[in-house]
Order: C-alpha cells, then structure tokens, then sequence
C-alpha cells in the first residue's frame, strides 16, 4: 500500500455537528453559500486531508498553500464562491482550485 493509499484508508468521514447536512464534493456553489458553518468546517476537514494525502501538494512551493489549515480552506473556497461565476463548479473541483487561486489574498477577503 503507497504512502496516499494510506492515509486515504485512515481517514474517516467528519459528519457537522447539530445534525447539520454533510456537503460532498459533487455538490455545487449554491450548496456551500447555504450550508451551516458546521457543515463548511466538516466538509474543509475531509477536504483538507485529501489534499495532504495527495501527490500534488508536494508540488507547491507557495508558503500560503504549505500552512495551509481546514479553516484557511474553508475561507479560501468563501472568497472562490463570492465569485459569481463560479457558483456552478463543485465543491471538489473548489477545494482543489481555491487554495492555489487565493495563496495570496487576505484571510476574509469577499467580492
């Protein structure tokens, strides 16, 4: 078993507290803006790991995209869909994207 195929097998579903829905990443924009911060954070978490235990990450040199955190995604896919034009891409394709879109834009920023 590879390094990735490892920590895939490891990981465990983060479900949102309260009874709060479990976003996926085939759901769309209009599904983050609605979700509770419960669910974004869940969703960040898995998120967040799969992106460490990708291959792809060793790759990025940009020191915003390396201290990456659950919360910093969560933030960076907020300012990925307060952009119109992106509210139809899926949440997969968003947590993939936004970190490397966003590494140098303040924490917070919307548009």
């Amino acid at each position: 078993m590879t390094n990735s195929q490892a920590i895939a097998y490891e990981r465990r579903p983060v479900i949102p507290a309260n009874g709060q829905p479990i976003l996926s990443g085939n759901m769309h924009g209009s599904d983050w803006i609605a979700a509770s911060r419960d669910s974004k954070q869940a969703y960040c978490e898995e998120a967040f790991a799969a992106f460490r235990g990708s291959a792809a990450q060793s790759y990025i040199i940009s020191h915003n995209i390396q201290s990456l955190s659950p919360e910093g995604l969560c933030d960076r896919m907020d300012q990925y869909y307060s952009l119109e034009e992106y509210l139809d891409d899926r949440l997969g394709s968003a947590a993939a994207i936004a970190p490397i879109l966003f590494a140098d834009t303040p924490l917070g920023t919307k548009y």
